[in-house]
């Protein structure tokens, strides 16, 4: 029954899937001592000196509970834009909205410097070795002198110091090796000084610069964000209808839950959905056939990422497409093993780690007993493979599927949620 005495709120101040949400956040437990994920980032932050390396799976709450747990001004750097040493340092500068170089004036007078304009407008120290003299960037006007002056380095991490600010950087596997390792160093010369970090990547994927780094070994703090149990993301919805004025029965929540594939973000977008259509239709007590309007709903907000480079994996390389062994499956059709791989990824219950034994086992339950051959584990390998390297051209930024020790992982729940809930990428 819902409670009555509950104000009614806007689906948009409820269900956030793209932004950080207040009624519906689930600070979820972290170890067996009481500690929640929020009080362990925040427990982290209070030991001066040390960097916070959060890893988790995709779109699985690692920059919510950033933006949740850090009362401080966050100086927000993304990975996926720091190809280069100098990247990492004009994206603090945007952050702080410190110029690339400023032009002041200077003035003689008794032994004194006299500094105005922007600089000192901006408050941020600029050092003395930077400004540049000579012809080009200096100009005498009487007792004034016009110099171009360049942000420093050291006076930008000196003022997010100062400031008691946390520098967190996204997707920190998207950095070049070379990039990760000059960031590592920098943020290792710093924490000594009271340098707060953050730094976010996905599992499986390369962060050895911070991981096994000499440097940072004893100066690290790790926190890992474990799967979403179906409960946890249930929560969401047990919040956020009631304060709708909708009615959705437990088995209809646990259902949402299972295709939101361990991720929050999708649950709050199918819940969004879900709670959009309900009250365009006045109908405030969820059916299943409600759901799967919400579901479809979903799906199309996806379907112009996921159908191209879905329909390019299906392609495969071009030059053994004709070629390819069909496979009988037990409804008469025949499957080459790029679909019949994709299709058996979205088959019950879903995962979103699949070791090769498992793949073979759905293969099983697809195909026909009376195949004359049947894929192997190579087979699956070399498929998987090419999938992968497709599915990253056609997606650079986009972390789709991995293969490593005969195990297949997908990265991107959004991936599996859309394979299991449309139907457009087979036909």
């Amino acid at each position: 029954m819902l409670d009555k005495n509950i104000k009614i709120q806007q689906i948009g101040d409820v269900f956030q899937p793209n932004a950080v949400p207040n009624h519906t956040y689930i600070d979820r437990s972290f170890d067996e001592y009481g500690d929640t994920y929020t009080e362990q980032l925040q427990k982290a932050l209070m030991n001066p000196g040390t960097l916070i390396a959060i890893t988790g799976a995709s779109k699985s709450g690692k920059t919510v509970l950033c933006h949740k747990a850090v009362r401080n001004q966050i100086i927000d750097l993304s990975g996926s834009q720091l190809q280069s040493r100098d990247d990492f340092w004009k994206q603090i500068g945007e952050q702080l909205e410190i110029p690339e170089e400023v032009q002041i004036k200077t003035s003689h007078t008794e032994n004194a410097i006299e500094k105005t304009g922007i600089a000192g407008e901006l408050k941020i120290p600029f050092a003395k070795f930077n400004i540049s003299t000579g012809n080009d960037s200096s100009n005498a006007e009487g007792n004034e002198v016009s110099q171009k002056v360049l942000r420093s380095h050291d006076s930008m991490i000196k003022h997010i110091i100062a400031h008691d600010m946390v520098l967190v950087i996204d997707d920190f596997h998207y950095a070049p090796e070379e990039t990760q390792l000059y960031i590592a160093r920098t943020i290792k010369t710093y924490l000594i000084s009271g340098l707060k970090v953050i730094i976010l990547s996905l599992p499986h994927r390369a962060d050895d610069a911070i991981r096994l780094n000499p440097d940072l070994i004893g100066r690290t703090s790790f926190i890992e964000i474990a799967s979403w149990s179906i409960d946890e993301l249930k929560e969401i919805g047990q919040k956020g209808f009631p304060l709708l004025g909708i009615e959705v029965a437990d088995n209809i929540l646990t259902r949402i839950a299972i295709e939101s594939i361990c991720s929050p973000q999708l649950m709050q977008d199918i819940c969004f959905n879900l709670a959009y259509y309900s009250q365009k239709t006045n109908c405030l007590t969820v059916t299943e056939e409600d759901v799967d309007i919400a579901l479809k709903q979903t799906v199309a907000k996806h379907k112009q990422v996921y159908s191209h480079i879905l329909k390019a994996a299906l392609e495969g390389p071009a030059h053994g497409k004709n070629k390819r062994t069909r496979y009988l499956l037990k409804d008469g059709s025949f499957m080459d093993i790029y679909m019949l791989l994709l299709v058996s990824i979205s088959t019950n219950p879903p995962e979103l780690s699949l070791p090769v034994q498992e793949i073979q086992e759905r293969f099983t339950d697809l195909l026909a007993d009376d195949n004359p051959k049947k894929p192997r584990p190579i087979d699956i390998s070399n498929t998987v493979k090419n999938i992968k390297n497709i599915m990253k051209e056609r997606a650079k930024n986009l972390d789709t599927i991995d293969w490593k020790a005969k195990t297949l992982y997908i990265l991107d729940s959004f991936l599996l949620f859309y394979l299991r809930c449309s139907d457009d990428w087979k036909k």
